[in-house]
C-alpha cells in the first residue's frame, strides 16, 4: 500500500516538472519566434528621446531592464514596489538552483542566510502591489482577472515556500535534491523504481507548492509575463532614431 502511495507521489512531481518545463520552454520559445521575432516592422518608431547609436539604445535597454529607467517616471510607490519584487524574485530563483546543481557554488550557499528575508521582502512588495490595483481607481479600472490571478497564484508560491522554512512544515532537503537530479537526467518514473532511486518527499506543503510554481510555469508563455522576453523585441525600445540617416526599409517590400 504505502508502496503504491509513493509511486503515485513521484508519478505526478515528475510528471508535472516535466509537463511544466516542456510547455513552458516550448511556449516561451514560440512565442518569441513566432510572436516576436517574425513580426513585421514596418514603421520607424522609436520612443523619443532615442539615442542615435546602437551602443547608445543597448545602454538604454539595459537601464530599463536592471534599473527600471523608464517605470521610474511613473509613481515612486510602483517603481520601488515592482523593482524590489523582480530582484528579490531573481533572488529566490538563484537560491532555488541548490536543488539542481552538485556541488552548490558558494554564493547560492550565502543566500541561504537571508532567504527568509529576501522572501518576506517579496511578499511585501507583492502586497503593495495587489492593493495598488484596489486602491488606485484609474488601475483598477484597467485591471483584469489575469492581473490578480498573477498577483496571486505568486503570492501562494512564496507564501507556501516561507512556510517551508519552518520545522513543523520542512521536508527532507536531501530528497528533494536527490529526486530533483534524477529527474534531470530524465529518468521514467518506471525506470527509477528497478534501479531504488530517491523517493519524491509526501510532504504535502511541498507538493502544493510544486504545483503551484508547476502552474505559474504552464500559464507564462500564455500570459502578459512574456513582457520578460518581449521587452527585446519592442521597436518602441530597440529602434536606433536615424530615420533621417538611414532609408528604412519595410520587411513587407523585401524579397
Amino acid at each position: 500500500m504505502m508502496n503504491g502511495i509513493r509511486f503515485m507521489i513521484d508519478m505526478y512531481v515528475s510528471g508535472i516538472v516535466y509537463a511544466a518545463c516542456l510547455v513552458f520552454v516550448a511556449g516561451f520559445l514560440c512565442k518569441i519566434y513566432f510572436g516576436y521575432y517574425k513580426t513585421p516592422q514596418p514603421l520607424k518608431i522609436p520612443q523619443t528621446p532615442q539615442p542615435t547609436t546602437l551602443p547608445g539604445v543597448m545602454m538604454r535597454m539595459a537601464g530599463d531592464v536592471f534599473f527600471f529607467r523608464s517605470l521610474a517616471k511613473g509613481t515612486t510607490l510602483l517603481f520601488i514596489a515592482g523593482w524590489v519584487f523582480h530582484f528579490t524574485f531573481l533572488l529566490v530563483i538563484i537560491r532555488h538552483l541548490r536543488y539542481f546543481v552538485n556541488p552548490v557554488p558558494g554564493f547560492i550557499i550565502a543566500l541561504g542566510n537571508g532567504v527568509l528575508a529576501i522572501a518576506s521582502l517579496l511578499m511585501m512588495a507583492l502586497i503593495v502591489l495587489l492593493f495598488r490595483r484596489f486602491i488606485d481607481r484609474k488601475v483598477s479600472y484597467i485591471t483584469s482577472f489575469a492581473d490578480y490571478f498573477v498577483l496571486l497564484l505568486i503570492m501562494g508560491i512564496v507564501q507556501s515556500g516561507i512556510m517551508l522554512h519552518y520545522e513543523q512544515f520542512r521536508p527532507n532537503i536531501a530528497e528533494i535534491k536527490a529526486f530533483m537530479l534524477e529527474l534531470m537526467e530524465l529518468k521514467t518514473p518506471f525506470l527509477v523504481m528497478i534501479m531504488h532511486p530517491h523517493h519524491a518527499p509526501g510532504n504535502a506543503l511541498f507538493i502544493t507548492h510544486l504545483s503551484l510554481v508547476a502552474l505559474l510555469l504552464l500559464y507564462f508563455p500564455f500570459s502578459k509575463l512574456m513582457h520578460a522576453g518581449g521587452y527585446f523585441f519592442s521597436p518602441t525600445r530597440n529602434m536606433i532614431n536615424n530615420a533621417r540617416e538611414v532609408r528604412y526599409i519595410n520587411p513587407w517590400d523585401k524579397g
